[in-house]
């Protein structure tokens, strides 16, 4: 680390010497081991590994990025040219750019793990997997899969401020799926998401997944689908939980406070725009504990921060950076993230964790006369201004009179965020918590949540 340590520090120099009024330069190890079996055969078994390097710098009020393979003091060069030059290209701004007080910050950290995943074994790991397969091969289902996914990112950051940081994250997941097909459809279901769950956590967190036992239960599901009638049309009650939450709450809520991006809520109605219903209380906790979104620093050096989010039902802080933040007149959140080493960071959520309320999930069935529960994301399509949506679900359970009846199939819903979650007239209590993770246009981001219930919601096989 003492060797990359000068070479991001010669950066720094390079940059400053280059009329940089402030530059940050990262140094960063990116590894993933991925390993997939599809019907009884492996069908991946994969290692892949990045080194980059980036710099980041500000001359007048222009910034520049750029990024390279890691190499050596050539490498760095270079690197810082293209960073210079980037700024005398970006265009003419329509501000003076602050970053506000310096917090210069000196440490280490690395995600807390009992298991190391990259220390497992193939045979161990294809274990797992082959006891997920056979616990899905049900009659009736065609195509069934386990993935685990392990992710290890180092980073060596330092800035023109005083700040120099090493910190190691580290993401294990995985997650399984099957088709059933008949005579003239095919279902998917999967457990927890198509796209599995994600933790800041190592290869313990997939024996809390419990693949064999949801992979049995999902294509048992996934067959009576077939039978199930289509979801019933009109205006329904509905209960809202899993990862059909976790999109909910990324798109309409998270998307929106992200400061300063495409379909933020404007900072003047700050503490005054509502979410929706005086229920809903949502903190973003960048240290929660196994959060997918969790990390000691962000990619400017803040460290990680827990704010309240949404208030009784009211916006009340965004997720920003130190430029975004100073250029209204507030702190950072230290939310400013990026998917890779070659990609500039922005604003981006972290860890959402929604607040309990009281009851069960059977209270909370109780309250509808006729309704339904909403299971598993299939698809979620918001409108191009992010002002509505459009949502699938894998699979439904019709309510009558308190009670879930039956399965129903291909449920879709849509509606408004504000009217949509105006209608929450509860929130499970704390005995009713998931957690989960996705990765979410490359950046993990981590969901603490339990169910709801929606009011008045539209609803059918076809929208």
């Amino acid at each position: 680390m003492e060797m990359l340590e000068q070479i991001v520090k010669m950066g720094l120099e390079l940059s400053l010497a280059g009329g940089a009024r402030y530059a940050e330069l990262a140094w960063v190890e990116q590894e993933e081991k991925e390993l997939a079996m599809e019907n009884g055969r492996i069908s991946c078994a994969d290692t892949r590994s990045s080194k980059g390097l980036s710099a980041r710098v500000l001359a007048g009020d222009r910034w520049g990025f750029a990024a390279c393979p890691a190499g050596g003091k050539q490498a760095v060069q270079r690197l810082v040219k293209a960073a210079l030059e980037a700024t005398r290209l970006a265009p003419r701004p329509e501000r003076h750019v602050e970053l506000g007080p310096p917090a210069p910050v000196q440490g280490q950290w690395h995600t807390p793990y009992q298991i190391d995943p990259f220390a497992v074994g193939v045979a161990q790991i294809t274990e797992v997997l082959r006891a997920a397969d056979a616990a899905m091969d049900e009659a009736g289902i065609t195509w069934r899969q386990t993935r685990l996914r392990f992710v290890r990112e180092r980073r060596v950051y330092v800035n023109s401020e005083g700040t120099e940081l090493e910190q190691t994250l580290l993401l294990s997941g995985g997650g399984v799926q099957v088709l059933a097909a008949g005579a003239a459809d095919t279902v998917r279901r999967s457990w927890p998401g198509p796209e599995g769950s994600y933790a800041g956590a190592g290869y313990e967190y997939i024996a809390d997944l419990d693949l064999p036992g949801n992979g049995r239960r999902i294509a048992r599901e996934a067959v009576a689908l077939l039978k199930a009638p289509p979801c019933p049309a009109g205006v329904a009650d509905v209960i809202v939980h899993g990862s059909m939450l976790a999109a909910l709450l990324h798109y309409t809520c998270g998307y929106r406070a992200r400061l300063g991006l495409f379909g933020s809520i404007p900072v003047e109605e700050l503490g005054v725009a509502r979410l929706g219903s005086p229920l809903l209380n949502i903190v973003a906790d960048a240290a929660y504990p196994d959060g997918a979104g969790s990390f000691g620093y962000d990619c400017e050096g803040t460290p990680a921060r827990s704010f309240a989010l949404v208030k009784n039902g009211v916006y009340t802080e965004f997720f920003s950076g130190r430029e975004q933040a100073a250029a209204v007149g507030r702190a950072g959140t230290g939310a400013l993230r990026a998917p890779s080493w070659f990609d500039p960071p922005l604003p981006w959520p972290t860890n959402l964790v929604l607040q309990p309320g009281s009851g069960s999930f059977k209270d909370l069935v109780a309250g509808i006369e006729r309704g339904i529960v909403l299971d598993t994301c299939s698809a979620f399509a918001p409108d191009p201004n992010l002002q509505g949506f459009v949502a699938a679900a894998e699979a439904g359970w019709l309510i009558e009179y308190g009670q879930v009846r039956r399965m129903v199939r291909a449920p879709l819903f849509k509606g408004y965020p504000a009217a949509f979650w105006s209608g929450c007239d509860a929130v499970a209590g704390e005995g009713e918590r998931f957690q989960l993770g996705l990765l979410a246009d490359g950046i993990p981001v981590g969901y603490s949540l339990v169910p709801v219930r929606i009011r008045g919601v539209k609803v059918g096989a076809e929208l």
